[in-house]
């Protein structure tokens, strides 16, 4: 039976692939820190996405929702969030011509900390009140339904950044 809590298995290897963005960092390597920084921004604004226009519609109709746990809440730390990667982005350019590298990449660590203070939280909230309670307000039918189609736009885009790079 499927159930939404599995999407935590998703934020783990997201968890894992921005880490390996911040080792690239530490160690100098600008183009692997921005490849993997890429690959990590489109894989969570496409599960942003997936939230955005699959569950959080169910959420608000149907769910009793919390104090804490509104739609609002939920979109608006996913725009921090992109709002975020794209900060990133132009400061991991910006190093490329950085006379101080190593202060560059400080400061971009540093700002990266608070990023993932937000996403903490955020996944707390997901963890704790979004996915339980979409399990609760959805049928085992409903919810296969929304898996395919998280599976199908994740297809779509492992097409788009093949056509891409190949």
């Amino acid at each position: 039976m499927p159930s939404f809590n599995a999407l935590l298995e998703l934020h783990k290897r997201l968890d894992e692939l921005f880490l390996d963005h911040q080792r690239a960092l530490l160690r100098l390597n600008l183009d692997r820190a921005e490849t993997l920084l890429r690959e990590y921004e489109s894989q969570l604004t496409a599960h942003m996405r997936d939230e955005e226009t699959l569950m959080l519609p169910l959420y608000g109709e149907r769910a009793t929702i919390p104090v804490g746990g509104t739609v609002e809440i939920f979109c608006g730390e996913h725009e921090k969030l992109r709002q975020y990667l794209a900060l990133f982005k132009a400061e991991l350019h910006k190093l490329k011509n950085a006379s101080d590298l190593e202060r560059g990449v400080l400061f971009l660590l540093d700002s990266q900390h608070l990023f993932k203070r937000l996403l903490v939280h955020h996944d707390n909230r997901e963890k704790k009140i979004l996915y339980p309670l979409l399990d609760e307000i959805t049928t085992e039918d409903e919810r296969t339904v929304v898996f395919e189609e998280i599976e199908a736009a994740s297809q779509c885009l492992a097409l788009s950044h093949w056509e891409r790079v190949g």
